[in-house]
């Protein structure tokens, strides 16, 4: 594969903010970027692959072995990995090295750069645990889009809300233009 077959792969897990990935993506697709989207079975109870194949015109992926390994292919056509949103659970499973769905097993083949967007309750950011788990990202290279402040949908306020759309999508196409 060319480095002009490259493509930004967007995982989405499960989260409210789901739908601000279809911002991103919609966003990237409209400034001419290559976008295929993979994501985890929760993120389906928010937000249906159908909506990422229309904004894209590619296949969603789900399933790890739906059709031969899911993970490889998408690693090997990735110049930049972009996991949108990134909850607590999705966070753990990377930082442990745990590939147990999709995402995780992609993340752990990802022979690119890869840019977690944290969102979630600010009480789940906040906790030692997920903390810990984003210090280790980062230590093995993974660039954050930092969550900002504000009220989330359960009416807490605090870090934890989705990083803005367009903070994210530079950091993904700064990561993706370096990596071709």
């Amino acid at each position: 594969m060319s480095n002009s077959d490259k493509q930004i792969l967007i995982a989405v897990s499960g989260s409210i903010a789901a739908y601000k990935a279809c911002e991103l993506v919609r966003a990237l697709t409209k400034e001419g970027y290559p976008v295929r989207v993979i994501m985890t079975r929760n993120a389906t109870e928010f937000i249906g692959p159908i909506t990422f194949e229309a904004l894209t015109g590619k296949k969603v992926r789900v399933d790890e072995y739906e059709e031969g390994m899911a993970h490889i292919d998408a690693k090997n056509s990735a110049a930049v990995m972009a996991v949108v949103p990134a909850t607590a659970n999705i966070i753990g499973k990377m930082a442990n090295g745990i590939a147990d769905d999709l995402v995780t097993s992609t993340y752990l083949a990802a022979n690119c750069p890869v840019i977690v967007a944290p969102a979630m309750n600010p009480f789940m950011y906040a906790h030692p645990s997920v903390q810990r788990n984003l210090k280790r990202l980062a230590e093995d290279g993974v660039i954050l889009a930092d969550p900002s402040a504000g009220v989330v949908i359960c009416g807490d306020e605090g870090y934890g809300k989705l990083a803005d759309v367009s903070s994210i999508q530079t950091l993904i196409v700064n990561a993706f233009r370096k990596n071709l």
